[in-house]
């Protein structure tokens, strides 16, 4: 859904406004659905709008780990065009793929009220976003006040996929045009894996949801999103066929969640387990225990590699680096893996802030760790195309569909 924001500069608008969700609706001259008698022209047209004031600012489409592009804009409008009444405007725009004729456009629309503020000065700034796959794509976009004054602008967004990421069969497919989907834990549609046979690959993912910086207790929001979107990009890719998943906290020296052999992984149960986490509650003996940190490490890693259990063709580790605090001594580790089959995705928005090994880095080493620094999408794509590489599921030619509905 687009993702509004009502900032009043210097005024903060603390009024609440009556927002309703993005819509995706059908435009068809059959649909029951109407347009006002201007819009289609507005839409239609090549010159931009400005019965009142507003600027339009196009946003760039940026790769996000999802393999997928967030495309979008801001949108402000002075405080002195609201009336002493307030008012009520409608955003209605659309996207289409450019150049190809047969490809239908996508509309989307929003409703909100701005209610009355006495300032004369200051910007309210609008932003919205939508998804898209690789490609080039026109927006006509039109913002429509109370008294049917428009606000209108046209341009186009090139999301040019890089040449590698573009082969991995989770990447989005070209023209893809979808909401963007604003709840972090939202389940994925069912995927049409090609490998749910008995000796179709399975992954144990162990998520570290600690920061590096131990004074920091928890994982922003920005942070979380960005793992649990790697999640989906390794859910979406059909050569997996069942994950085994661990996500823990290095610090609190917890497991937060924990499931075995699954076809799917469940986002919404991860979620609901992260939301319940406490993070910096530590029982009081734990603290004095020294040792605890290398302890519990060696026990996660140790359990993933049990000899007397079934043992999953690669172990991925995911999330922050853990610091070398919390070393790993090898005496403690009874781990016998085949080289190639442990892969380390660290993330760090700036790997150079700790350029060091970090704890289970420096404990795998010996085992035959393939390690990644991951700070962008791009880093992502590349170690995921390692880890399919050495795994034999190299990245498709035909990537897979994931069936379904599109994700709101």
């Amino acid at each position: 859904m687009l993702l509004l924001r009502h900032i009043w500069a210097p005024l903060i608008l603390a009024a609440a406004c009556g927002l309703q969700a993005q819509d995706l609706f059908d435009a068809s001259l059959g649909s029951p659905l109407r347009f006002h008698p201007s819009d289609r022209a507005v839409l239609a047209g090549d010159s931009n709008r400005s019965d009142f004031e507003c600027q339009v600012e196009p946003q760039s489409p940026l790769l996000g780990f999802d393999l997928k592009f967030t495309a979008g804009y801001v949108v402000r409008v002075p405080a002195r065009t609201v009336g002493s009444a307030g008012d009520s405007l409608r955003i209605l725009f659309r996207v289409k793929p450019a150049g190809a004729t047969r490809a239908p456009a996508v509309y989307f629309r929003q409703n909100f009220d701005i209610p009355h503020v006495t300032a004369d000065s200051g910007t309210a700034a609008f932003p919205g976003r939508f998804v898209v796959g690789p490609g080039r794509y026109e927006i006509d976009w039109l913002m429509r006040n109370r008294q049917g004054r428009v606000c209108s602008a046209h341009w186009t967004a090139n999301a040019q996929m890089p040449s590698r990421t573009a082969l991995l069969a989770a990447a989005a497919p070209t023209n893809l045009i979808r909401p963007y989907r604003e709840h972090t834990f939202a389940d994925e549609p069912p995927v049409a894996r090609s490998t749910e046979s008995p000796g179709g690959l399975h992954i144990a993912l162990l998520v570290n949801l600690a920061p590096l910086d131990r004074s920091r207790f928890k994982l922003n929001a920005h942070e979380i999103e960005s793992l649990v979107t790697m999640l989906r990009t390794l859910h979406r890719e059909p050569s997996l066929g069942l994950f085994s998943l661990t996500a823990f906290h290095a610090y609190d020296r917890q497991a937060v969640y924990a499931v075995e052999r699954q076809p799917r992984l469940d986002f919404a149960a991860l979620g609901k387990a992260i939301e319940s986490m406490s993070p910096g509650v530590v029982d009081v003996d734990a603290l004095a225990d020294e040792g605890g940190d290398e302890r519990f490490l060696s026990s996660l890693l140790n359990s993933a590699f049990d000899a007397t259990r079934e043992r999953p063709d690669a172990i991925v580790i995911m999330g922050p680096k853990i610091d070398r605090d919390a070393a790993i001594s090898p005496e403690l580790l009874n781990i016998a893996a085949q080289p190639g089959a442990i892969f380390q995705f660290s993330f760090n928005r700036n790997p150079r802030s700790y350029p060091w090994p970090g704890a289970i880095e420096a404990a795998l080493r010996p085992h035959g760790l393939v390690h990644s620094n991951v700070a962008r999408p791009q880093d992502f794509s590349r170690a995921l195309a390692g880890f399919l590489d050495a795994m034999g599921a190299s990245p498709a030619d035909a990537r897979a569909e994931v069936a379904g509905p599109p994700a709101n």
